[in-house]
């Protein structure tokens, strides 16, 4: 469950997508000395069969001690998080989703979902973040989308014991179903406001990461995130970010040659794992 790009923001309805004729994602090597790390700025959702791999990216893949993803989503970890965001993100006392938002929410609601052919009853006992969740995901339905972004297509391949995690799926989904519910409605609402506009800004996002222009995928981002509210940004973004360092100076301390696969939008600006690792004192340097 990778709650930064699929599972709350209907960012990933990348439409139309217009690619670069090589694509070449950002990717950065750090230095503490005596060892290295290389951090790759993933995208959680691609067009079929787009061609985003290049020579270094595979050379550094195959060399690498190991390759370390925000968190599991092998079918097991998936399933078993699936069940716990149910268990969490369902009414059980009777409330109804029409409850706790007002009436030009739901009408908005009732009108995208209707967009989208997504039956609207089973959305009435979500709590706001699921109902986020849901008609995202039912909007990437829609347009024939499904989850295959970078970790899905990596994962599989690498052998066990050359996997690793910088959090569980519990904790990720903390990020949604532990937020109070005034910031689940806004979360709700600004996700409605951005549905109709995304496709043409998320080709452009989409473009900016695959040609290697993370300064402008950057701006787009923050210009995609600006309508939520800034502690669930604080959670979503920067908390998780603070909280990647301490593994992360683990594994230069132990010279672990590790390949490190995070969302593009964690290695962007002010507050982002590669300004706080800079702060640190390591060296960065943009390989790619």
């Amino acid at each position: 469950m990778k709650l930064p790009m699929h599972c709350l923001l209907p960012a990933l309805i990348a439409l139309g997508v217009t690619l670069p004729a090589r694509a070449e994602p950002a990717m950065w090597e750090v230095r503490d000395g005596d060892s290295a790390i290389w951090l790759f700025g993933s995208f959680h959702l691609l067009p079929d069969g787009m061609a985003w791999r290049t020579e270094r990216f595979d050379t550094i893949l195959d060399e690498a001690d190991k390759v370390v993803f925000e968190t599991d989503i092998g079918p097991l970890a998936m399933a078993e998080v699936g069940a716990e965001a149910f268990a969490r993100g369902i009414y059980v006392d009777g409330t109804l989703l029409t409850d706790v938002i007002d009436d030009d929410l739901e009408a908005r609601l009732r009108e995208h979902a209707a967009a989208v052919a997504m039956p609207l009853g089973p959305v009435l006992a979500m709590r706001p973040w699921m109902a986020t969740n849901a008609i995202t995901v039912a909007a990437l339905a829609a347009e024939g989308f499904s989850e295959q972004g970078v970790e899905f297509l990596l994962q599989p391949e690498l052998a066990a014991e050359r996997v690793g995690f910088l959090e569980t799926g519990e904790e990720q989904l903390d990020v949604l179903a532990g937020a109070p519910e005034d910031e689940q409605v806004a979360m709700l609402a600004s996700t409605l406001d951005q549905l109709d506009q995304l496709p043409k800004l998320m080709d452009k996002m989409l473009t900016s990461w695959a040609d290697g222009t993370p300064e402008r995928l950057g701006r787009m981002f923050l210009m995609e995130m600006g309508g939520f509210e800034e502690a669930f940004l604080e959670r979503l973004i920067y908390a998780r970010n603070r909280n990647w360092i301490a593994p992360l100076e683990g594994m230069l301390a132990d010279n672990q040659q590790n390949l490190v696969v995070v969302g593009a939008g964690h290695l962007i600006g002010d507050g982002s794992v590669l300004d706080l690792l800079e702060q640190q004192g390591y060296a960065i340097t943009r390989i790619q």
